[in-house]
C-alpha cells in the first residue's frame, strides 16, 4: 500500500500492477485507488475492465496500444480473468510493447509465480501481495477504529478486540460487520459489548472452534449440537470436515513448533494464521497433547479418504467421527 499510494501522490506510475493474495478487500482497495488516479469517474472512453470470462487478446492489444482520448493515461483493469495463464506468450507479448500512456492493471487471488509473464511483471512492473496472514494486530484494529470513527462512533479497545476475535482477520467482514454496528447505533456514539453481542454473529470456523473444544472435553453431546447448528446453517458435510481437519492441523503445528521453542512469527507462518491468532489457541492447546492431535488429525484425514472413495456417506460418516473423538 505504501508503494502504490506513494505512486499516487507522486503521479509516478508502473506501467503493469499486479495485485493478488488472499486478503480481497485491500486488493479491492488498492485497484480503486489506482483506477481512481489514473482515469475520472465515468470515463469510458479510456477506461476498459474485464471481469472473467473469455478475453478476445486481439482487441487487448489495440486497445492497449491506442493513445488516451484527452488524458494522461489509458487503463486496461482485468479481475479475476487468468489472464496470465490463459493469455501466455501472447499477452506477454502486449506487455512487452506496452506505451508509457496505457496501464494495466491485473487483479488475481493467486498466480503462477514460474510463469514468464509473472517474472516480466516482477521486474518491469509492479506485484503487491497482499495475504490475512502478514495482517498485524494492530494495523486491523486501526482500520476498525477509523471506520467507526469515520461515523461518530467511538470503541474501547479491548472492545475492537473483541470484535477481531469474533469476525477473524478478513477485511471485507470487518468493515461489513463495522456497518451493521453503525447502523444499528443510529446516532447512539458509544459502541458497547451489549450491541456487539446483539449484532455480530460468529463466524463458521468460531463453531469448528468450539466444537474442537468440546471434542478435547469428551462432550458429545455439545459437539453434535454445534455440528447440527453447522447442517442448519446449511454447511455441507465435507465442508465442515474440512474446517476440522484445518483446525486440527494449525492446532499441531502450533504445539509442535511451541514445543521447539519457536518464535510466533514462525510458528504462524507455518500455521498459515496471523500472529496475533496463537493466543486464541492458548486454551484449546491446552486440552491436547501432540500424539493425540496426530491421532484426532489422522482420523479425519481416512475419513475424507473414506468418504471420497464411496466407503461412507458424508453426513453419516462426519458424525461417527465426532462420536469417535469422543470416546
Amino acid at each position: 500500500m505504501k508503494e502504490i499510494t506513494a505512486n499516487i501522490r507522486e503521479r509516478q506510475f508502473h506501467k503493469v500492477y499486479l495485485l493478488t493474495g488472499d486478503e480481497g478487500y485491500l486488493i479491492y482497495q488498492a485497484g480503486k485507488m489506482l483506477k481512481d488516479a489514473l482515469v475520472h469517474e465515468g470515463d469510458e472512453m479510456n477506461y476498459t475492465r474485464y471481469v472473467e470470462g473469455k478475453i478476445d487478446l486481439a482487441q487487448v492489444a489495440d486497445l492497449a496500444s491506442t493513445f488516451p482520448f484527452f488524458q494522461e493515461k489509458r487503463l486496461l483493469f482485468f479481475q479475476q480473468t487468468n489472464i496470465i495463464k490463459t493469455g501466455k506468450d501472447e499477452f506477454l507479448h502486449i506487455l512487452e510493447r506496452l506505451p508509457e500512456t496505457t496501464c494495466i492493471i491485473i487483479s488475481e487471488p493467486e498466480v503462477d509465480k514460474r510463469s514468464r509473464t509473472y517474472k516480466w511483471i516482477r521486474k518491469n512492473g509492479y506485484v503487491a501481495e497482499f495475504m490475512k496472514k502478514n495482517q498485524k494486530e494492530d494495523i486491523l484494529l486501526k482500520s476498525l477504529v477509523r471506520l467507526l470513527g469515520q461515523a461518530g462512533k467511538k470503541i474501547r479497545q479491548e472492545d475492537a478486540r473483541y470484535i477481531l476475535s469474533l469476525v477473524g482477520e478478513d477485511m471485507f467482514r470487518i468493515r461489513t460487520e463495522a456497518e451493521k454496528l453503525i447502523a444499528y447505533l443510529g446516532e447512539e456514539e458509544i459502541i458497547s459489548r451489549e450491541a456487539i453481542d446483539e449484532i455480530i454473529s460468529p463466524q463458521i470456523q468460531d463453531k469448528i472452534f468450539d466444537m474442537v473444544t468440546a471434542l478435547a472435553q469428551k462432550n458429545q453431546k455439545q459437539a453434535l449440537a454445534y455440528y447440527h447448528d453447522l447442517v442448519l446453517l446449511h454447511e455441507a458435510p465435507m465442508h465442515i470436515l474440512y474446517l476440522i481437519i484445518r483446525q486440527y492441523r494449525i492446532l499441531a503445528v502450533i504445539k509442535s513448533m511451541q514445543t521447539l521453542h519457536k518464535p510466533d512469527g514462525e510458528i504462524a507462518k507455518a500455521a498459515g494464521i496471523p500472529p496475533f491468532s496463537i493466543k486464541r489457541y492458548g486454551s484449546q492447546l491446552r486440552l491436547y497433547k501432540e500424539e493425540q492431535l496426530e491421532d484426532c488429525l489422522e482420523k479425519a484425514v481416512k475419513l475424507e479418504e473414506e468418504i471420497k472413495t464411496g466407503v461412507l456417506p458424508d453426513q453419516v460418516g462426519l458424525e461417527m467421527l465426532l462420536i469417535r473423538l469422543c470416546t
